[in-house]
Order: C-alpha cells, then sequence, then structure tokens
C-alpha cells in the first residue's frame, strides 16, 4: 500500500489540471478523502496514546 503522501502527490500535481476537474465527482475521490481521514485519526491517535508528546 502507498503511503498516504504519495497518493496525493499524484493528484496535487499541476501537469494535468483535467484529474481536478473529474476528480470530485468519482469514486475514487471518495475512496482519497477517506484514506485521509483514516491517516489523520491514526496520527490524533499515536499522538493521544503518547500523550502528546512528540517522538
Amino acid at each position: 500500500m502507498k503511503d498516504i503522501i504519495e497518493v496525493l502527490e499524484e493528484y496535487i500535481s499541476e501537469e494535468n489540471p483535467r484529474k481536478w476537474a473529474k476528480l470530485s465527482s468519482t469514486i475514487q475521490f471518495r475512496r482519497l478523502v477517506l484514506a485521509l481521514l483514516k491517516e489523520i485519526l491514526k496520527e490524533l491517535k499515536r499522538l493521544n496514546v503518547s500523550g502528546g508528546k512528540n517522538e
């Protein structure tokens, strides 16, 4: 599985603006949003478990 940043980079690229136009109405966009949310939640959980200390 790719790192979420690698996945996002594929969409953030300004080389293909048409990809942005099509993205918001696709199932692929919904999967991307859910993957990003999952990574955010995992990071928040990790921070909560560690007491908010930077490791």
